[in-house]
């Protein structure tokens, strides 16, 4: 009897465990990235851009947040071969470049609960033993910031992306600097899209 209780508590920690790291990870592996593109543009056309100079008129915007993803943008681009204009009109660049963002607060209040148990019968006798946890998760409340970059020709609508970063809401300024480097990265790691490159 003092084998099977040994055994079953081993086993039970074991398969707790195993419960928690596929949970955790199946829950950080969510994609955010969201792209979206006129698979009719001849992107190896376009060599310069521009930001559109329309502000953003909604009462939380940021004018150095807008700054900050541009610098971001600025950076890859370069490494891409695109030389930046400054805005006169519509035909001043091959491209024109529109940023927006949006911050939402994330409660992480939950907590998930797992239930193991097992029975055993024999004879006239009938036995059971069963556990059950609760496991909390982070309750302080995360800022999720999404960031969306919109691109356009002269005529029309060629490139759409969105991703989003989640961080405290006492962030360090460098920190900031960083994550949105790191998202405006991820969004144009395949800029010019590479279907749409292949095209003649």
């Amino acid at each position: 009897m003092i084998k099977f209780h040994s055994w079953y508590k081993i086993m039970k920690q074991f398969i707790l465990i195993s419960i928690l790291l596929t949970l955790l990870t199946a829950c950080s592996s969510k994609p955010t990235v969201n792209i979206d593109f006129n698979p009719e543009t001849n992107f190896k056309k376009f060599t310069s851009y521009q930001y559109s100079p329309e502000a953003d008129k909604s009462l939380d915007a940021n004018p150095i947040m807008i700054n900050r993803i541009q610098i971001a943008i600025d950076h890859v681009l370069a490494t891409k071969g695109l030389t930046k204009h400054d805005f006169v009109d519509k035909h001043s660049a091959d491209l024109t470049i529109r940023v927006s963002f949006a911050k939402k607060e994330k409660q992480n209040n939950s907590s998930f609960s797992i239930g193991l148990g097992t029975s055993r019968m024999g004879g006239n006798s009938r036995s059971s033993i069963g556990v059950n946890t609760s496991v909390p998760i982070n309750s302080e409340a995360d800022i999720i910031t999404k960031i969306v970059i919109d691109i356009s020709d002269a005529n029309q609508a060629v490139w759409h992306g969105s991703d989003s970063y989640e961080a405290d809401k006492e962030i360090a300024l460098e920190q900031t600097n960083q994550a949105v480097s790191a998202t405006v990265s991820r969004l144009l790691a395949n800029f010019p899209p590479e279907k749409a490159t292949t095209q003649k």
